[in-house]
C-alpha cells in the first residue's frame, strides 16, 4: 500500500494489529542527491549527514513520529530493549534488532537488500534487520526470547522488501550452509546457486507457531524505487522500516 505524505513515499503494511503502524520508506521524497537520491536514511555512508538528518526530520514530521530509534547494524543476532528512558543510550548502539513494550516509541531498521522483519505481540513490538548473517544466526529466535521475557509472543509478522532469489547469487559455501538451515531457500539456476532469505525467515517463523505473516513482495535489486547494495555496487543509500504502537488509535 503506497502512502505519500509531504512528498515522502512509503510502502505500508495493511494487516498489522489495531494501533500498530508499520511501513518502509522508498527512495522518493527526501533531500539527498546523486547516487543517494533522495530519501537516504543512513548516516554511515558517504552521503552528506546534514541531508540525512533533514530526511529523518521530514519523515518524523510527515508520519507523526516523536522520535526514531535505529542501530549501528553489525549483521548479528542481538536484540536490544528500548524504553523512553534508555533510548538515547540505545540509539546507534551495535545490534540488529529492537524491542519495546512502550507506546509512541518508534523503532527503525535500515536496509538495502537485507530484509526488515517486524513482529507484534499483545504487549511488545520488534524491528529486526535480516541479512544472511543475522538470519543464519537466528535473530528471529533472539527476538522471540525477548517477547517471552515479557510473557508475550508475536501474533503478527511483517516481512519487508529485500533482494529476491533470482537476483541473489551466492557461493557454494553459503548455499550449503543455508541448505542445512532451510533447504527450500536454495535454488540452482543456470549452474549457479541462488538464495531466498525471505523463505528462510518465513519457515523459521512458522516453525515457532507464528502463522500470521504479511509479505511486502518487492525485490530491492529489481525495483529502482528502492536502494540496493548489490545492484549499486555498495555505493547507495538505505531505506528505513518503521514500527510504532500508537497510544491513540
Amino acid at each position: 500500500m503506497e502512502i505519500i505524505r509531504r512528498g515522502v513515499t512509503v510502502q505500508g503494511y495493511e494487516k498489522t494489529p489495531l494501533g500498530v503502524d508499520c511501513f518502509v520508506t522508498t527512495r522518493q521524497g527526501g533531500y539527498s542527491t546523486g547516487t543517494f537520491s533522495s530519501m537516504n536514511m543512513a548516516v554511515y555512508n558517504k552521503d552528506d549527514p546534514k541531508r540525512v538528518i533533514k530526511n529523518t526530520e521530514l519523515l518524523k514530521d510527515a508520519f507523526g513520529l516523536n522520535s526514531l530509534t535505529t542501530l549501528f547494524q553489525v549483521h548479528g543476532n542481538e536484540v536490544l530493549e528500548v524504553t523512553s528512558d534508555n533510548r538515547p543510550d540505545v540509539l546507534f548502539s551495535e545490534g540488529d534488532g529492537l524491542f519495546t513494550t512502550e507506546t509512541d516509541l518508534p523503532l527503525g531498521v535500515l536496509t538495502a537488500d537485507c530484509y526488515n522483519l517486524f513482529l507484534v505481540g499483545q504487549k511488545g513490538i520488534a524491528a529486526l534487520h535480516c541479512g544472511h548473517k543475522s538470519v543464519s544466526a537466528d535473530i528471529m529466535s533472539s527476538a522471540v526470547d525477548v517477547f517471552e521475557k515479557h510473557n508475550d509472543f508475536p501474533v503478527y509478522a511483517g516481512i519487508g522488501p529485500g533482494i529476491s532469489a533470482d537476483n541473489y547469487e551466492v557461493g557454494a559455501e553459503l548455499a550449503e550452509k543455508f541448505h542445512e538451515i532451510c533447504s527450500k531457500s536454495v535454488k540452482y539456476i543456470d549452474g549457479r546457486f541462488h538464495l531466498c532469505i525471505r523463505t528462510v525467515i518465513e519457515e523459521n517463523l512458522r516453525s515457532k507457531g507464528i502463522d500470521n505473516i504479511e509479505h511486502m513482495n518487492f525485490c530491492t535489486f529489481g525495483d529502482k524505487n528502492f536502494y540496493s547494495h548489490r545492484r549499486d555496487n555498495g555505493n547507495t543509500g538505505r531505506m528505513v522500516g518503521v514500527i510504532v504502537r500508537r497510544s491513540v488509535v
